[in-house]
């Protein structure tokens, strides 16, 4: 298994661990909180556990093709890795706080977007190349 391929798959279950820790803090009896945190939850569950798990099972499976990548992954698959996670620790960090002070978190919010859309496209350029019909090569 590549070595990206592993940084995606364990990063992924930390997210995994992480919303499920976000989620039973938000619903633990008595528990008033002033932030929203289902979002977070939600975000961390859908971006950070299932598409980075996708990512690396697919980046393990698919067929290199005819160029090779490095066994430890292209600039372009770490790219993703990289936008994706930093995107998502904005996004973690920013989101509960953007209904109290939006002036405040409004930028890093915005830039987290950009940057989780740059990690996914950098995956789909990687991933495009290698998905051709099994009979033509």
């Amino acid at each position: 298994m590549p070595k990206i391929s592993r940084y995606f798959i364990k990063s992924g279950l930390l997210y995994l661990l992480l919303g499920v820790l976000v989620y039973a803090l938000s619903e633990f009896p008595n528990s008033n909180w002033e932030i929203q945190l289902m979002p977070v939850y939600w975000h961390m569950i859908a971006l950070g556990w299932i598409t980075q798990i996708i990512i690396g099972v697919s980046l393990w499976m698919y067929p290199k093709g005819k160029n090779p990548s490095p066994k430890n992954g292209s600039k372009l698959v770490w790219a993703s890795y990289i936008s994706l996670n930093l995107g998502l620790i904005l996004r973690i960090i920013s989101e509960p706080w953007i209904y109290i002070q939006k002036e405040f978190f409004i930028f890093p919010f915005l830039i987290s977007i950009v940057l989780q859309f740059t990690g996914i496209l950098c995956y789909v350029l990687e991933i495009w190349p290698r998905l051709e019909p099994q009979g033509q090569k």
